[in-house]
């Protein structure tokens, strides 16, 4: 099982998370991938209903993360994740990519 301790995500991040009323969960995966989803409730049981986006670190350490966020703009019951472009080197900036496009489509 594979998890990522969200307090290790620098302080400021987790504040701009928290003022727009969101959570950072990372659940346990049986994989080699780290997930910290952006969510807007705190249980990682649930995180799959109440997900904006989420950033995945590839890798066993999380080297290179690559952020997706819930597509706003779509009003079919199924919504979809889009990928944003780029590849971020750090949990921080994959987190802002992802608050940035929640920003822009809410």
């Amino acid at each position: 099982m594979v998890f990522l301790d969200v307090s290790q995500i620098d302080r400021r991040v987790r504040n701009e998370v928290t003022t727009r009323g969101l959570f950072l969960v990372s659940p346990e995966e049986n994989d080699r991938d780290f997930y910290v989803f952006v969510c807007t409730d705190p249980n990682p049981d649930d995180c799959g209903f109440t997900r904006v986006g989420h950033v995945v670190g590839t890798g066993s350490s999380g080297d290179f993360c690559r952020p997706y966020v819930m597509d706003g703009r779509r009003t079919e019951p199924a919504v979809s994740l889009t990928m944003l472009r780029g590849i971020f080197r750090s949990w921080e900036d994959g987190i802002k990519a992802v608050l940035h496009a929640y920003d822009t489509w809410t």
